[in-house]
Parts: structure tokens; sequence; C-alpha cells
């Protein structure tokens, strides 16, 4: 047996080529798996930062705590920080609106509130104030303000510090009063008090929670949970982390599944080329048990070579992602090591590896192991074209090589299935994640044409004059403004969701099925800019402002926000019929167009909320004046801008500045974004070298067949073309496989596992006829080098070639 399996390492020497396909298609599966499973390690610890700059770094939250239980906790040993906040109702600081909260010091870094200038409030009569606040009301440390809290009670206060900006109370005006809590105890008015938690690294919160609440005896309604640190985490309960926790798991089973195709397809047509190698290898006396073993040595020293390089490429690949966002968000993500390595990717790609090349090498060697020597010896199993037919519809609508190409493909059922498998695979994968792509956009407020820098809003309204001269500011990029109102409408009861009904319930039916509207409606104005940057959220209809006037068009939204909270009342279509009551009477409206959402939340609850011009928006509510006046300003001099802006406003008007959170929100969305296209990036690259493979391969394993045509009479051209289509054979049935199932796929994904984040799947046509002409493309150019490779060589040597 040793000098059997002693011929390996000279195999391999002799056939270097073959040799470096075989590493190249291993090395590829286990840079796919390392990268992806690095990348999935990394973004999951940069989703965990990002979390926590967002919500906070505290994992529970007891509600009430008692110092007794207080004591407790904090003393557990799992237990790596902790902290009392405690929260007033809004109240008022120089006129503004404020927010009034109070923490311990030892759990303000865990809530990302940094001193910048001075120090932490820690008598009764001190306060922090956020940078901007204390710029814009002309404070500094040692000034004194006065804060009136919710029941009219007014307090004086020393301003002991000044810490970061929050993007959030910035952007909504309404900035954050920190007191000491003493200073928060010492205050009768109503407020809220909470226990902070934070576990240590490892800990199972769920398993913890319950340890705490059984030791403290705490009722459920008194635990809080920080869902969103915690669904980075890996460790939430709620369905919408679930929903993402099985799309994950579903994908990545598609990744491992086309990591094993992908070996086993390269092994499989590499054994079967070398049919009369191991058959005359069984003349001379090797037993079926020494080839086999052969075959599965030859497989492990091609992988010892292949793992370090394939792991080595993923780990690059996933470092290069964490390096961008490491650059591109210093901020957040500055203290991530730049080449951190990801223990998880690196041992699923070794353990796959090894696995893949295991189930991928066992196989064929049984095959070949069964090969008969008569056969080998003779060729004849390698060359054997079929058995005598009939004259096929083929050959009679088709030229007769390209009959014979396509017949080669059809013929050989199992090395169809395995080349179209290989191919499907790679188009389910690149689907199924394009998933998360349309998520990412859907699930994340990214900066979109419409976002604004400034708004400027006001509790009475903002005139036409007001619009004007802010227009003409000279920093002022875009300006635009939106009337908003409430009025009665009604349509078709049976459009109602159930989960509405049963929400607000008594609703009552009129006998011509309309309803008694138990809650105002929203509507909102949009000038023409406005809806040709809606097109982006456009399900179904047309956003045209003059068929909209001409024909009393509303557009509908589909989830709209209810105390910022997305919901679903109404499932309205085209061509209903809306009711709205009018200063002027009962207005009949048609609905024209359906968006997804919008981006606004209504101030108060409302049935739905409707978007209208202009010029029917007036004819609706009678009202002309603006509600909010939105402003994009240029890149140079915003400062500036904003000065001028800001004296050109009385005390009634609130300037919101909304360029930090617009910024941190487009960088939220780049943690994302990067690790989703490098997902569908790597996924695009390896089909593309998997279908170079796989069609050099099949090529390769044809050589005598070939050969034996060539030398009956079938010239280059010939040749060409039957090998273009049996290629196109294979790429098209891989197409079709992978097309339907990834379609499949991404409606499950969607319908059952993302429909919370209100993606609507659509049949992606585009994407389609992509894939296809790719696929079909890809599979041309991959079987020109062999193609080259064998005409270059005489007929003789061709037939004659082990």
């Amino acid at each position: 047996m040793k000098s059997y399996l002693s011929l390996v390492p000279k195999y391999l020497k002799a056939h270097k080529k073959k040799t470096r396909l075989i590493i190249a298609s291993v090395a590829i599966s286990v840079s796919l798996v390392t990268g992806i499973f690095s990348m999935l390690d990394f973004f999951q610890q940069f989703e965990v930062l990002q979390q926590i700059h967002e919500n906070g770094n505290y994992h529970l939250s007891i509600k009430n705590a008692t110092d007794e239980e207080k004591l407790a906790a904090a003393a557990r040993i799992d237990v790596k920080n902790s902290g009392t906040w405690i929260s007033f109702r809004r109240g008022t600081l120089g006129g503004k609106v404020c927010r009034i909260d109070a923490m311990d010091e030892s759990i303000a870094p865990n809530m990302q509130f940094t001193i910048k200038e001075g120090r932490y409030p820690a008598a009764e009569n001190e306060i922090a104030l956020e940078e901007w606040a204390a710029g814009s009301l002309h404070l500094k440390p040692g000034d004194t303000a006065k804060v009136t809290f919710a029941d009219k009670t007014e307090r004086g206060y020393t301003l002991s510090g000044i810490c970061r900006d929050y993007p959030n109370t910035k952007a909504g005006d309404m900035p954050v009063v920190l007191l000491s809590v003493v200073g928060a105890n010492a205050v009768n008015a109503e407020k809220a008090s909470a226990f902070l938690i934070e576990f240590k690294k490892g800990v199972n919160v769920n398993a913890a929670q319950k340890a705490l609440q059984d030791s403290l005896h705490l009722e459920e309604g008194r635990i809080g949970r920080n869902e969103y640190l915690l669904a980075a985490m890996g460790q939430s309960t709620s369905n919408k982390a679930l929903s993402l926790y099985v799309t994950g798991a579903v994908l990545f089973c598609i990744v491992l599944i086309a990591g094993v195709m992908m070996i086993y397809n390269t092994f499989n047509l590499s054994v079967m080329e070398r049919v009369r190698q191991f058959g005359l290898l069984k003349c001379i006396g090797a037993s079926r048990r020494q080839i086999r073993k052969m075959i599965m040595k030859e497989g492990f020293s091609i992988t010892a070579r292949a793992i370090p390089i394939g792991v080595l490429a993923g780990m690059l690949l996933a470092i290069l992602c964490s390096a961008v966002l490491k650059f591109y968000n210093n901020s957040y993500f500055g203290e991530i090591a730049l080449f951190n390595v990801s223990i998880i990717g690196t041992a699923a790609g070794i353990a796959v590896g090894f696995l893949t090349v295991l189930i991928a090498s066992s196989l064929p060697a049984r095959k070949a192991a069964r090969v008969s020597p008569v056969n080998a010896a003779t060729g004849s199993n390698e060359l054997k074209i079929s058995k005598k037919k009939k004259q096929g519809l083929l050959m009679k609508l088709l030229h007769a090589e390209i009959a014979m190409g396509m017949n080669n493909a059809v013929m050989k059922k199992k090395t169809l299935i395995l080349m179209s498998c290989s191919i499907a695979i790679s188009i389910v994968m690149f689907l199924g994640f394009q998933v998360f792509i349309d998520f990412t956009h859907a699930s994340m407020k990214t900066s979109k044409p419409y976002t604004p820098d400034i708004s400027l809003i006001s509790d009475k309204n903002l005139s036409s004059k007001l619009y004007d001269d802010v227009s003409a500011v000279e920093g002022v990029k875009k300006a635009y403004a939106r009337m908003f109102s409430y009025a009665e409408a009604a349509f078709d009861a049976s459009r109602l969701t159930p989960l509405y009904k049963e929400n607000i319930g008594g609703i009552t039916e009129t006998p011509d099925g309309m309803f008694v509207p138990p809650e105002k409606s929203w509507f909102i104005s949009y000038d023409e800019d406005q809806l040709e940057w809606a097109k982006e959220d456009l399900v179904e209809g047309e956003l045209s402002e003059d068929r909209l006037n001409e024909q009393n068009g509303v557009i509908a939204v589909a989830f709209h926000l209810r105390n910022n909270i997305s919901s679903k009342t109404a499932t309205l279509k085209l061509g209903d019929k809306i009711y709205v009551e009018t200063p002027n009477g009962t207005k009949q409206m048609t609905v024209m167009a359906i968006l997804r959402s919008v981006p606004f939340s209504s101030p108060q609850l409302a049935l739905t909320t409707f978007i209208t011009t202009e010029k029917l928006f007036t004819e609706l509510t009678g009202e002309t004046s603006y509600k909010i006046i939105d402003l994009q300003l240029k890149r140079s001099g915003q400062e500036e801008t904003l000065n001028e802006i800001r004296s050109m406003l009385d005390s009634s008007v609130s300037l919101k500045d909304q360029r930090q959170k617009n910024s941190e929100t487009n960088q939220a969305f780049m943690t994302m974004a990067v690790f989703i296209y490098g997902f569908v990036a790597v996924i695009a690259l390896i089909s593309i070298l998997n279908i170079i493979n796989t069609m050099n391969t099949s090529v390769a394993s044809k050589i005598q067949y070939l050969g034996v045509l060539r030398a009956v009479g079938m010239d280059g051209g010939q040749l060409d073309r039957m090998i273009f289509a049996e290629a196109a054979t294979y790429a098209l049935a891989g197409s079709v496989i992978g097309c339907i199932l990834g379609m499949v796929l991404q409606n499950y994904l969607i319908t059952s596992q993302l429909s919370y984040f209100n993606i609507v799947w659509e049949v992606p046509y585009a994407q389609i006829v992509l894939i296809l002409a790719f696929v079909l493309l890809i599979a041309a150019a991959s079987v020109i080098g062999p193609l080259k490779r064998i005409k270059a060589r005489g007929i003789t040597e061709t037939i004659g070639s082990l």
C-alpha cells in the first residue's frame, strides 16, 4: 500500500496545473467561509459598539429600586458596573423646553455622558449642559441658570460642567439638563428612577435576569431590558431580533453548502478525468481500498496547502472592512485594533475546509475505485458517447455541433445536476444576501435627498415671507416646506386592518360600507420636489402634482408612525375613494398612489396618513401657512449661515439642528453597509471564480472525447460552438434553478422573517436579467482558455493523453 500512496506527491508534482486548480477551488471555498464568518464576527463587535453609543451600555434596569435591591444587585459577581438614573418630566431652561435627568457619576460613561469642560455635577445646586445648549444660552462653567420643572417649581443652579452633545436632543432643540443625584432627590417634582446594570463580558443576560428576579423577588414589570444592545449581542428574545437570527442562520447554511458544492464539483471532475489512470493502477494490482486511500491522501495533501491560503485571504477581506470603518468612523471604532483576527472566522474556515474535503473527496474516491480495468485500458468508459438513437428535435432545429453540445450536457444527468447546482448555489446566495441590502435601507434612516440640515418649527404658523427670506440666504442650498393638519376621513370599512379594529374597538360601520372615523387622519402637503423624492418609497401608483390636482388625488401611506411606532392601520388600494370632512362640506378624493412610509411622526394619534399637493391641502383644510420649513445648507460657512437664519426668527420659532444626528445616522448605516455589501461582493467574486473553475474543469475532463471528434473531421469553429452550447446549457440550467430558488428564499426571508421592517417583496426582474446575462458571459469566457489549449495540441496527443 505504501508504494501506491507514494505516487501522490509525484502525481501532484507532475500535474501542477490540475493541482493548482483544485488548490484554488479549496482556497476559494475556505476564504468564502472564513471571510463571511470573520465579517459576521467583526460586524457583531461593531454593532455592539454602535448600540452602546446610541442606547447606552447597560443590559438590565430595575424600576424604582430600593437601597437594599441596589446593594444586592451591585454586589453580584457577574455585575461589572451599575448606577442610578433619574428622569423628570420635561421642564424649561432659558425659555427652551428641556429634558431633566440625573445619574450616578459611575454610570455616566456608560450612557455616553462625557464632560468636556468643567466637572461632573456633585452638589445639590449643580448641573451640567450639552455644549450646543450652553452655547445657545450663552452659559459657561460657573454661571447660574434657572430650571423650571413640570410642576412649575423653579430652582437656581450653577453650571459645573459642559458635556458632549447628544445628536437626538440637539436635532430636537431640547437640551439635556443633568442634575446630581443628590440634587434630583431634593426635588419633589414627579420623577422616575431606574437602577442600571451592566454585566461582565460573557454573561448570559437572560439567565442572569431570571436569577436576579428570583433572588430579589422582583415583579416582571420592574425589570427593563436594553433590547437593542442585547439584540446586537445575540441575547435578545424579541420577535424582531429572532427573525434576524433565523434569517442569518438560513443564509450562512447556504454559504456552507456552497463551500461543499464547490470543492466536491472540482474533486469529482478531476477524479473522473483520470479514470484510465486509476484503472491501470488496478491492472497492476492496486485494490479498491488502496485507490480510495490514495485519492483521500491527495485531497488532504491539497487541503494542507489550500487552507492557509484561504484563511489568509478571508481574514484580509474582513480586516479591510474593519479598516474602512475604523478610519471612516474613528469616534466610534477608533479603539478597535486595525489587524483584528477573528478566532470564529479562522476556526470556521479551517473546520469547513477539512470537512468539505473529506466529503468532497470520499464520494469521487468510491467512483474511481469501481472503475473496470478493461474500460480504463481501452478508454471506453470515457469515450462512450451515447446509445444509438433516432435523430432528435435539436438536430432538426439547430446546427449539428450546437445540438451535440446541448445533448452532451443533458445526457450526462449527474454532471448536469452537479454543474447546475454549482452555479445555482452562487445565485441563491447572491439573491439571499440581496435582501439584507433592502433591509439596510428600509430599517435605517439614512440621509435621503430630502433630509434637512436645519428645520424651523413653530406651534404658530410659519409665513410664506419667512420661507422666502430663509430661501434667499446665501448659504442655503435648498428650502422646502410642509403644511400639516388633521381631518376626518372615511373610506371602505373593509380596508381597516383587524389589528387596528381590535386595538381601537367600537368602530361604527354605516349601511353604505363606510365607517365613522374614531380618529382624525393626518394630512401632509408635498411640493413638486418632495413628490419626486418620495418615489424612492413608492409601492404603486404615480406621483404627479398635475395629475393629483386634476383628479383630486391623495397618496396613502401604508405604514405610518403613531407615537414613533410604525403601524399599519389600513390597507388602501389604488382607486379607493376617501371622503374628507372640510370646512366647505364633504370632499371626495381618490387614492392615486401608495407610499411605503414617510419619515415623519404625527404629533398626535391619527387613523392614517395622507399626502396631498399644496393646492389640494388648502382646499381641504383652508390653511395656507407652513408648519415646518426644512433647509439644506451648503458645505462652506454653515455656522455663519446658521447665525444669519437665527437672526430672522422670533421666540416662537424653534430651530432644530440635525447635522450631527444626520452624520451619526450615516455612520451607523455605513457600519452595516460595509459588511452587507462586503458579503455580496464576496459572493459575486466567488460566483465568478466558481463558474470559471467549473467550466474549466468540465472542458479539461473531456479532452479525449474532443480529440476523437477532431479526428473524425470536426473543425475548430465547430468545436468552439459545441463547447459554448454545452457551457450555455449548464449556465442556463443553473441560472433558472438558482433564480427560482433565490426568489423563493427572498420571499420567505422578507415575508416571514423581515415583515416587521416594512420591506415589500417584488419580483427582481432587473436582477434576474443581469444574472442570466452575467452567468452566460462568464461561462462563455471561462471555456476560451481550455479550448485554445486543446486545439494547440495534436490530435494523436489529445486522444492518447491520460
